[in-house]
């Protein structure tokens, strides 16, 4: 019988967060004006304000934010001390694992190349996990974007063949991110062939931004897990596939309630009492204002028991994509 530490400190692993999405704001801001991403004379209020409006028009729209810290991560020094300084930041939080995703094609702007991107990433982590108690792995994403698969089809190509030779040097996985409502989300369909191919495993996001029939589509697509996943409660028969074939959920849930804030309205709990394999994670932890931490004492103040918050703990570790050693390491590091 594995005995545990109070609620709080089942927050040790998040397998969905995002590294643009989450870097710490002073740190990007001194870097913006060291690059000349930001006029001299603006100042950090200034630059937090872009970061945290809620005044956008449309989700589409403040999406937009997350112009800010990629035009910052456009160098392989950024990208070394940008990841290094994020997992510093998740080490003090407590965690021991964390899988960290990205779109190498965005990291492309000033000349870099994917592969370039990725090794520099892979650098600076693995810098990072000699340093500190946390370990780590990066996760690529392929992109939606514009109103077909094919607007970027080469740019998503190239992801996969990167991936594939970093596979087990650092990168564990490949996703698919980005708007989900662009175009028909079966159009990626090839792209997850040849990561079959490959042995690349995936996770893909879907039934996030308001459309469920993804669910089932991305489990038919043959992911491993399920970016958020949350949507499929809009239909009996999508729930009971998620619970059936026990598929991973990589939940986020101040991410989802970002605009409404209806916690307690959350899907998840409705995931959690039918017995789907739920995960806990941030997302964005700075466009968010969030972690992981903060998450699970969310989800115990609305009532979730210590013991559902570490069954949730457990799905996190069984199902991360990292190597049976690393599992098997993170298992003693949580329990004893």
């Amino acid at each position: 019988m594995l005995l545990f530490l109070d609620s709080m400190k089942y927050a040790k692993v998040d397998l969905h967060v995002h590294f643009d999405g989450s870097l710490d704001l002073k740190w990007q801001y001194e870097r913006a004006k060291l690059r000349n991403v930001i006029s001299a004379d603006c100042s950090y209020d200034e630059y937090a304000y872009q970061m945290y409006r809620n005044d956008y028009p449309s989700r589409e729209e403040r999406m937009k934010r997350f112009d800010i810290p990629l035009a910052v991560l456009q160098t392989k020094e950024d990208l070394y001390d940008g990841i290094y300084d994020m997992l510093r930041y998740l080490n003090d939080l407590g965690l021991v694992y964390a899988e960290i995703r990205f779109a190498p094609q965005l990291h492309c702007l000033n000349g870099l190349s994917q592969y370039e991107v990725v090794e520099s990433l892979c650098e600076g982590m693995r810098k990072a996990n000699e340093d500190f108690m946390i370990r780590s792995n990066l996760i690529c994403c392929l992109m939606h974007k514009g109103d077909s698969a094919r607007c970027n089809h080469q740019e998503n190509v190239e992801t996969i063949e990167v991936t594939k030779h970093f596979l087990g040097k650092g990168v564990v996985a490949l996703d698919l991110a980005g708007y989900e409502n662009n175009c028909s989300f079966e159009e990626y369909g090839y792209l997850f062939e040849m990561a079959k191919e490959y042995k690349i495993p995936y996770t893909i996001h879907c039934g996030e931004m308001g459309k469920g029939e993804h669910v089932p589509l991305a489990i038919q697509m043959g992911a491993s897990r399920l970016g958020h996943g949350v949507q499929c409660v809009q239909n009996d028969a999508w729930v009971q596939e998620v619970i059936e074939t026990q598929i991973p959920l990589e939940v986020c849930v101040s991410s989802n309630c970002y605009d409404n804030k209806d916690f307690k309205g959350h899907p998840i709990h409705i995931l959690l009492k039918m017995g789907a394999k739920v995960t806990i994670n941030s997302d964005n932890m700075n466009f968010i204002q969030t972690n992981v931490v903060k998450e699970y004492e969310l989800l115990a103040e609305l009532g979730i028991t210590d013991e559902v918050l570490k069954q949730c703990m457990l799905n996190a570790i069984e199902c991360a994509f990292c190597d049976e050693e690393t599992r098997e390491w993170i298992y003693e590091q949580v329990c004893w």
